[in-house]
């Protein structure tokens, strides 16, 4: 469906290939947890957390075998207690909203579609592994993936590897990359495909969510 972004076009189907398999971390041995933990000790010193974070997106898909990428643009909005809502402006307006019991898309003030979690218990693994991607949390990140990465004076990059076979099929890899903020998104899916998402004009102000924006998570 035209409204989905495209990083959520890759993780529904790859969560729902994964199953069961979610979560029970069998793949290849990550890096050594010592390692691990003192990347992700780095980057939780560099992030913010806040309770609501607000910015724009630009987001590109190179479909493997054209030379002309698909791409999109909007704004975004995270919010710790109730989810994610990611609104499209360009090349057409429409609005997702991720909540832990349901994700549902609304297009011209109509609902597109609505997905629960009691059809699909794996819609609260996508909300809570977008809201990490959004906000860079390495712990969380750790339970889906293993983890590589570098952190400096300048930022962070990590680089993440599926650890389900399931998932891996359809995903080879994510790369995150921030500082304060997370800053840039890639997926490297298994058939070619890559996206990419630039965030910019990230706030956190208001510290808490404005009336219609708490609305729109109703």
């Amino acid at each position: 469906m035209k409204i989905i972004p495209f990083v959520l076009a890759v993780l529904l189907p790859a969560l729902a290939a994964a199953g069961p398999a979610i979560g029970a971390g069998e793949a290849a041995a990550p890096a050594p947890a010592t390692d691990v933990d003192a990347l992700a000790s780095r980057i939780r010193a560099q992030l913010d957390q806040p309770a609501v974070l607000r910015g724009r997106f630009e987001q590109t898909k190179q479909v493997a075998g054209f030379s002309r990428p698909l791409r999109s643009s909007g704004d975004f909005l995270v919010a710790r207690d109730h989810g994610v809502l990611w609104r499209t402006r360009e090349p057409f307006a429409g609005e997702l909203r991720l909540t832990r019991e349901e994700i549902v898309a609304t297009e011209g003030g109509e609902t597109a579609f609505r997905l629960s979690a009691q059809e699909e218990p794996t819609v609260r693994v996508i909300n809570g592994l977008m809201f990490s991607l959004l906000n860079g949390d390495v712990d969380r990140l750790g339970e889906h993936f293993t983890i590589a990465g570098e952190s400096g004076a300048e930022g962070w990059t990590l680089a993440l590897t599926p650890r389900q076979p399931a998932l891996a099929k359809l995903l080879a890899g994510v790369t995150l990359a921030g500082d304060r903020h997370v800053r840039r998104i890639e997926l490297a899916e298994a058939n070619g495909d890559r996206t990419g998402i630039v965030f910019s004009e990230q706030r956190d102000t208001p510290a808490a969510l404005t009336a219609e924006e708490a609305r729109r998570f109703e």
